[in-house]
């Protein structure tokens, strides 16, 4: 009997390890819910996903045309005599509708892809899919309430299904008359690997300090990101007066234009001669930076999917957010936001940041046992996402001849 083949699209490549969590939680979660299945991955950055391939992912290929290849160029002279952005833009498409072709199930897996700027190569990449037929999901996704308006609101209209990481998007996508699924991030289905602790890493009994460009960018106006930085740099001195932990700067992307260790090597520079901080190798998977956050006695990160690190491993984390996704997901966990997402965009002072570590702190076993409970409800809501869209699969298969 043919084996269905999932395709995950809108992959921004694992530079980004929240990027490569997302693919590495979803093919299992998959294999568990359509064993047999296969997974094709199309990736903005295929030559970043080779480990991908040992990892659930039976092929990767690059979401769009190289600019310089004959169709690309075609493709811009047809733009240019026609107007016609939308087939420019499909035409630029063409691996992910080709690779389509042989999938049951299409999945656009860019989380937050909606929350930034309008994402017009999925708009045409769904509107062709959905005329072909094929079932198409906005997987794990995010969604800021105010950006649910016209063209975005159209192409969600278009979906098959939206699966909601978190309740503020849900709830938002209910307002907007759309029909979402609530689901879970499917970083929560990660699993994290065992490696070597480097020098200086003490097993429950070190910090982690993840800092991001993007995090620093929305740092609140009056600050700005040197100051945000120097917050951060002052909260590391308070750890290290304050207690005995080791604190291990912690980065989750190494993308060109959006590198974590920028500004972790600042910090690095700052706390050279200091025998406490230590920097994780930036080469690490995610699963591997997931089984050293598993290790930490707690986590303060920007980055979100660092944070689901923690959480799906029962460490407390505080979070440097500026989005939604990060509001909602403590929100879903713990209740409320307060206390367990700091916006950087709104952060003022070095006091502040320093008074929401030590809550952290002081709540840090009533933390670990709520997480606990919560963190394996998340993966129960991704594991259904995963069967609503296995059962999808399991249609495409009772159809074939």
């Amino acid at each position: 009997m043919t084996q269905p083949t999932f395709l995950l699209y809108g992959h921004g490549g694992s530079g980004n390890r929240g990027c490569e969590a997302i693919v590495r939680g979803t093919a299992a979660l998959l294999a568990e819910a359509c064993p047999g299945a296969r997974v094709a991955l199309c990736s903005e950055r295929p030559q970043s996903d080779a480990a991908l391939l040992g990892a659930g992912v039976s092929r990767v290929t690059p979401s769009a045309m190289s600019p310089r290849s004959l169709d690309r160029v075609l493709a811009s002279v047809g733009y240019r005599l026609s107007g016609d952005r939308d087939a420019y833009l499909a035409r630029t498409q063409t691996p992910v509708l080709r690779a389509a072709r042989r999938a049951a199930v299409c999945l656009s897996i860019g989380g937050d892809t909606y929350c930034y700027h309008p994402p017009a190569s999925l708009y045409a990449v769904n509107r062709r899919l959905r005329a072909r037929g094929k079932p198409t999901a906005l997987w794990g996704c995010s969604v800021d309430p105010e950006r649910l308006t016209g063209e975005l609101l159209e192409d969600l209209k278009r979906y098959t299904a939206l699966f909601a990481r978190e309740s503020i998007t849900y709830q938002a996508m209910l307002d907007a008359g759309l029909s979402p699924t609530r689901a879970a991030d499917p970083a929560f289905a990660l699993a994290a690997e065992t490696v070597d602790a480097p020098p200086g890493f003490v097993p429950g009994n070190t910090v982690g300090i993840n800092v991001s460009p993007l995090a620093l960018g929305h740092a609140k106006a009056g600050a700005g990101a040197l100051g945000a930085l120097n917050a951060i740099e002052a909260l590391i001195r308070h750890i290290l007066k304050t207690t005995d932990c080791a604190v291990a700067l912690t980065s989750h992307v190494r993308w060109r234009h959006d590198d974590d260790m920028q500004p972790l090597g600042a910090l690095a520079e700052v706390f050279l001669s200091e025998p406490r901080v230590l920097t994780l190798d930036p080469e690490f998977t995610a699963p591997q930076i997931k089984g050293l956050i598993a290790r930490m006695r707690c986590l303060v990160a920007a980055r979100t999917h660092a944070s689901i690190a923690a959480y799906s491993t029962a460490v407390p984390a505080l979070v440097l957010g500026y989005s939604v996704k990060a509001r909602g997901i403590a929100r879903d966990l713990y209740g409320r936001e307060e206390g367990h997402v700091l916006p950087v965009q709104e952060l003022a002072s070095e006091a502040e940041l320093i008074a929401a570590f030590d809550g952290l702190l002081a709540r840090e076993q009533a933390e670990r046992a709520l997480l606990r409970d919560q963190a394996p409800k998340q993966l129960e809501l991704a594991r259904a996402a995963a069967d609503t869209v296995a059962a999808w699969a399991q249609d495409w298969r009772a159809a074939r001849p």
